[in-house]
């Protein structure tokens, strides 16, 4: 398993981005609504005045790292740590590049220990449909892997695969988004859809990822991720009422 030990300390050592504008960030409330609440997450920030998140990504792109750009967990710590200042805020992100889920599970457990996250967000989906992998058989690894969360204390939040009107033409994403949602809806457990929400600003004309000109868009839109899962996770916890001690 590649880890992605290099972004995490990025994570961890690099300055606030600068804030971008949030004209372009807003969906349907719809997409963005979590249907389930993150408890484990709120009694544990309540308890220890602190937020540890493990990021799961099997995307090999997922950091923009290789040509320096920022993505969508540094804006998503950066929104945490602005709109809660009592709480102490890490987010670990490990990256697993073209792993499918099933080859992620043996790992799963030792990084809930490293980690000792209380709330987990798994980005998944992605490797498997470029694979080719048997679509029920990623939502057993899923399920799987979930399980393995809840029992370890932690909450999960699940994000589906990224859209593109390019990718969508090579890859048939419809199963594994079905799965992810059955899984959330079975299990409890929030379901963040970028999915949904990347396809509105395609359709909307808010972000044209038809385009190849570097115009800035990997930023503008990881910047838009990062605010809108943010949010999505303080109103699954409530803790944007949550004072705490201020740093």
């Amino acid at each position: 398993m590649v880890v992605g030990a290099a972004f995490a300390a990025l994570l961890a050592l690099a300055s606030p981005a600068p804030a971008a504008t949030d004209e372009n960030c807003g969906v349907p409330a719809i997409f963005a609504e979590p249907l389930a609440p993150l408890s484990r997450t709120t009694i544990a920030a309540k308890r220890d005045g602190k937020l540890d998140i493990l990021l799961l990504s099997g995307s090999p792109s997922q950091t923009g790292a290789a040509k320096g750009l920022r993505s969508y967990p540094l804006f998503f710590q950066d929104r945490l740590r602005e709109r809660l200042p009592g709480l102490e805020i890490r987010v670990s992100v490990r990256a697993a590049p073209r792993r499918s889920v099933s080859e992620l599970l043996p790992q799963l457990s030792k990084l809930l220990a490293d980690v000792h996250p209380s709330l987990v967000i798994w980005q998944a989906g992605t490797a498997d449909a470029y694979r080719g992998v048997d679509a029920e058989d990623f939502a057993g690894a899923l399920r799987d892997g979930v399980t393995t969360i809840l029992r370890a204390s932690a909450d999960v939040v699940l994000v589906d695969m990224q859209y593109s009107p390019r990718t969508d033409q090579l890859i048939d994403a419809a199963n594994y988004l079905a799965y992810m949602r059955s899984i959330a809806d079975s299990m409890d457990i929030p379901l963040f859809s970028r999915y949904e929400i990347m396809r509105y600003w395609s359709d909307s004309g808010t972000f044209d990822f038809t385009s190849l000109k570097d115009d800035g868009l990997f930023e503008k839109v990881h910047h838009c991720m990062g605010k809108l899962l943010a949010d999505f996770v303080l109103r699954a916890t409530q803790l944007d009422e949550f004072k705490g001690a201020q740093k």
